[in-house]
């Protein structure tokens, strides 16, 4: 019986060889070796803390997806808002289907070859926590576009739980680290030291989903 090898850990040493073999997620951007800041944001996560840290666009605060109080945490420091979506982040498409098998051909087409950021709303899995589940049915999902967050997906198996870095009532996007406020910064168990002093993005990823029509539209 074929047996998947065993995927080295963020902060060990041999350092990308091995999972750039496995990976299903093309963007070439990626293939460069993982900087050792931030090595201690898979174990906060394993134990049930909240990790802030820098995505492809603005920072945000995330959880383990099996750390159900974890979550719960992560969604009272960062409420869903217009300006704030949860999120799910994986790792590639393969597991994205794993937990939301019925997500349509043509969003799967999109999420594949969509160079930029791009959220999707899906039908939502068995496995998706409720609390991430809208009225429609539907969960926000997108694939990690930024190397740290590819290789905590990796290393949890699993999605990640995300929202943008922005407390209650927050209206200024995260797309540097100072932007942060107090009240999320103290939420976080753990800050991944990277990309501190860099603007990271200027607005949320494009939301996309399939009408009724079956035609892809563009929420707002």
């Amino acid at each position: 019986m074929y047996k998947k090898p065993a995927r080295p850990r963020i902060g060990t040493e041999p350092f990308f060889q091995t999972s750039m073999i496995l990976r299903t997620n093309p963007l070439p951007e990626m293939h460069h070796p993982l900087p050792p800041l931030g090595s201690r944001a898979l174990s906060t996560l394993h134990q049930g803390g909240l990790v802030l840290l820098p995505t492809a666009n603005l920072w945000r605060l995330v959880a383990h997806i099996h750390q159900p109080a974890a979550v719960d945490r992560l969604l009272s420091a960062c409420p869903a808002s217009p300006h704030n979506r949860p999120e799910l982040i994986f790792s590639d498409a393969d597991t994205l289907k794993q937990w939301c098998p019925e997500i349509p051909p043509r969003l799967d087409i999109l999420l594949e070859y969509h160079k930029r950021p791009v959220t999707l709303l899906v039908p939502a899995g068995k496995k998706v926590p409720l609390r991430m589940i809208d009225h429609n049915g539907e969960v926000a999902v997108r694939l990690a576009h930024d190397s740290f967050c590819y290789r905590l997906c990796e290393d949890l198996e699993a999605p990640l739980v995300s929202c943008c870095a922005m407390g209650p009532g927050a209206l200024e996007l995260p797309v540097r680290f100072g932007k942060i406020r107090s009240d999320v910064l103290r939420a976080s168990s753990y800050t991944v030291a990277r990309r501190q002093r860099e603007d990271i993005g200027t607005q949320l990823c494009v939301t996309a989903r399939l009408n009724g029509e079956g035609e892809i539209e563009f929420p707002k």
